[in-house]
């Protein structure tokens, strides 16, 4: 019986391409390396740093903008007050949980013992600190024997649960630097749990383990550095909370409202933490968690991986179509350490999975809505943390074309596929 009575051939919409606006305030290299430069020779922060210091630097899965950038401006300025840095991964149950997996996501970001020159110490093995509500602290046994620890990492709204404290800080000392065990224990409260219990364990670790000071990093609406900041350690619970707030005013959004088909090209673990952010899509593994701001979309589309996400597909389960191709790309082991160790299970289930992109755009445009095709509201962009410009269908862009946050091209074109069926970009 074949999937569709009527065939996979329909009558595409004509999609217009759009630019949209946001606030554009970025550093580039040249600025990242000034400002941390003036922070770190700041007294307050100079003073903190003493000869042959052992310093171990905290370096998780995200694809922070100029990441290994930022990493060795740091190691360098650590170099020139007469430190010895090193670097541990800070990044729970990524890379499959295990310490050559967690080296190789590293090394896809540039961040390798000759590009830095200094070691990657990436041992998994944790001790136990303590607890916070309750629950254990496992920490880095490489990290706790250092002289002083310094996340480096990205402020911003978290996937899974809303609170004073998201991603950050406090969760790359209490989870990320947990390694897979301590990752493991702290997702066992659950996601209710995090809006107290990650304040409470980061401030725990604060408290008994040798952070020193963090870098911190707040990102734009078009993916690139918007600041750095270079916070002591008693800082970080009053100032982690600000940037947060600043990072949510930021956070990118697609503004088109409702969505008939969302059509996404790629979903990883560099595009976010759930591969695709809930904060731009509303879908969450976790019920019963809001997310402000984002659209009403009756299906979502995903046509493939990043190269970057190396198999883990966490947050596939969000979807409601997907194509073989991106299937065949999925690796079960890395992808089911990462949804496992949450405890999430529905963030890696699978869609309903179609041959090529003209049969997922086929069943999308069918089941997403009742109207012809012509008058369909689809979306389609490259991935949620790219919002900066996408395709839209006509009745949207008419509707955009009064809209000051928007500029509708002359680009526009039906669909078009290749001999594979897959789209023509």
């Amino acid at each position: 019986m074949a999937v569709l009575e009527s065939g996979f051939d329909f009558e595409s919409p004509i999609m217009y391409k759009v630019q949209q606006s946001f606030d554009n305030r970025m550093l580039d290299k040249t600025q990242i390396e000034h400002v941390l430069r003036e922070q770190f020779h700041n007294e307050a922060i100079k003073n903190l740093i003493k000869p042959n210091m052992k310093i171990a630097v905290a370096v998780g899965s995200r694809g922070i903008r100029h990441i290994s950038f930022i990493v060795r401006t740091v190691i360098d300025l650590f170099r020139e007050l007469g430190a010895e840095p090193f670097i541990v991964p800070a990044m729970a149950s990524h890379g499959g949980g295990e310490a050559e997996g967690q080296r190789s996501v590293l090394a896809n970001y540039g961040i390798t013992e000759e590009t830095m020159g200094v070691p990657i110490n990436p041992s998994m093995e944790t001790v136990e600190l303590g607890n916070a509500d309750g629950v254990p602290i496992h920490f880095s046994k490489v990290a706790l024997e250092s002289d002083f620890i310094v996340p480096v990492c990205r402020i911003k709204p978290h996937t899974d649960f809303k609170g004073p404290i998201e991603s950050g800080v406090f969760k790359m000392l209490c989870i990320g630097l947990g390694k897979h065990k301590g990752a493991s224990t702290i997702h066992s409260a659950g996601f209710a749990a995090f809006p107290t219990l990650i304040p409470a364990a980061g401030q725990y670790v604060l408290d008994h383990a040798p952070v020193g000071l963090a870098v911190c990093v707040v990102e734009n609406s078009y993916d690139e550095v918007e600041n750095v900041y270079v916070i002591p350690k008693e800082r970080i619970p009053a100032e982690e909370p600000v940037l947060l707030e600043k990072a949510k005013r930021l956070l990118p959004r697609i503004n088109v409202d409702p969505i008939d088909l969302l059509i996404i090209d790629q979903l990883g673990k560099d595009i976010s933490g759930e591969g695709m952010d809930p904060n731009v899509t509303g879908r969450s593994p976790v019920p019963g968690v809001l997310f402000e701001g984002t659209s009403t979309i009756h299906r979502i589309a995903v046509l493939d991986l990043t190269e970057e996400t190396h198999g883990n597909a966490t947050g596939i389960g969000m979807a409601d179509l997907t194509t073989i191709r991106c299937f065949e790309k999925v690796d079960l082991q890395v992808t089911y350490a990462n949804v496992l160790t949450a405890g999430l299970f529905q963030s890696a289930k699978i869609p309903v999975m179609l041959e090529n992109d003209r049969q997922v755009l086929a069943v999308g445009l069918k089941a997403a809505t009742q109207v012809p095709s012509s008058r369909a509201r689809v979306v389609h962009i490259r991935d949620t943390l790219h919002l900066s410009e996408f395709w839209v269908s006509e009745i949207i862009a008419k509707e955009l074309d009064n809209n000051p946050q928007f500029t509708v091209s002359d680009d526009r074109r039906p669909f078009a596929f290749d001999s594979e069926g897959n789209l023509i970009r």
